[in-house]
């Protein structure tokens, strides 16, 4: 009887330990603010990453997740290693689009 008890109290033990370790790791990946707010607390960190372009807030292929997106001028290792995966935990699509300049100079009035 006492053996059975104990072989329950770990048993729970061991349950209540992986429950709460899902639980913690799955509430730390949701986001915690509004995708702008997260944009504007990363977007100097991201932009200072060499061949980074642009970021802005954008959605994945269904429009119901919101995502940053991360604009580069050619894929590099040094951007692959520093660009945040899940800043916030929003999810990041990287699009290598390459140099943005203007196509003319501007006009000064």
């Amino acid at each position: 009887m006492i053996l059975d008890l104990r072989r329950c109290k770990l048993l729970l033990t061991i349950v209540l330990s992986f429950v709460g370790t899902v639980m913690a790791q799955s509430s730390s990946s949701l986001p915690k603010r509004d995708i702008n707010a997260a944009l504007v607390a990363h977007d100097e960190e991201l932009l200072a990453i060499p061949r980074v372009v642009a970021v802005y807030a954008g959605d994945l292929s269904d429009p119901k997740t919101p995502c940053l997106k991360i604009m580069l001028a050619c894929p590099t290792p040094e951007a692959d290693r520093d660009i945040l995966r899940q800043p916030e935990g929003y999810p990041v699509i990287v699009e290598v689009n390459g140099e943005i300049r203007p196509l003319r100079s501007p006009i000064v009035f």
